[in-house]
């Protein structure tokens, strides 16, 4: 990848070129992503080995470090409890489309989240973080159809968002976890269709 300067890279590996080339590698990987902005504010720190990255616009640093930090906490949660991961390097990336979107090593987090973040843990921002960090495990490594059969890693998922309010934010679950991840939807009954 060639491209003017300043240029900032969010991937989902570690760049490995030098001077205006940039090269990557990602082994066994289902996907590779990246994306690229000259307004990108990067956040970084080290969780049980891997390299974890936040790139968020510069207008969003303060909601851009609450969301980082609750992929660093979800990340090292999800680490205990689902295991080891073995990539080195795992990226939150803010993004200019709806809603967020997982890749190997690499999310994207949509820009209204940031925007409508209330400064609380229970926030959209916040619980998608987490939601988007467990997807590394349920689609990364425990691989399912996405398109066929979503509810295989979509609910996990949203589980492991309940686990990640128990663990951090217990006064959250009803509040707002119920409140407003489950509920709106109506469950009723078994998922028993394509």
């Amino acid at each position: 990848v060639n491209g003017p300067q300043p240029m900032v890279i969010a991937a989902s590996a570690a760049d490995t070129g030098e001077g205006d080339t940039h090269k990557y590698q990602l082994d066994n990987g289902r996907n590779f992503v990246w994306s690229y902005s000259p307004y990108y504010e990067i956040y970084e720190t080290e969780v049980n080995g891997t390299k974890i990255l936040g790139y968020v616009f510069s207008p969003d640093k303060v909601p851009g470090e609450d969301a980082f930090n609750a992929t660093v906490d979800a990340f090292r949660l999800y680490s205990d409890l689902f295991g080891p991961y073995p990539h080195p390097q795992m990226s939150m990336v803010e993004a200019d489309f709806d809603h967020g979107m997982e890749y190997q090593s690499l999310y994207f987090l949509n820009k209204g989240f940031f925007a409508s973040y209330d400064g609380t843990s229970g926030s959209f921002l916040v619980a998608i973080a987490a939601h988007e960090t467990s997807h590394q495990w349920w689609y990364g490594l425990v691989a399912n159809d996405q398109a066929l059969e979503p509810w295989l890693d979509e609910a996990l998922a949203t589980y492991s968002e309940y686990l990640f309010y128990e663990y951090y934010y217990p006064q959250d679950i009803d509040a707002f976890w119920w409140q407003r991840r489950v509920n709106p939807y109506n469950p009723s009954g078994w998922v028993n269709n394509s």
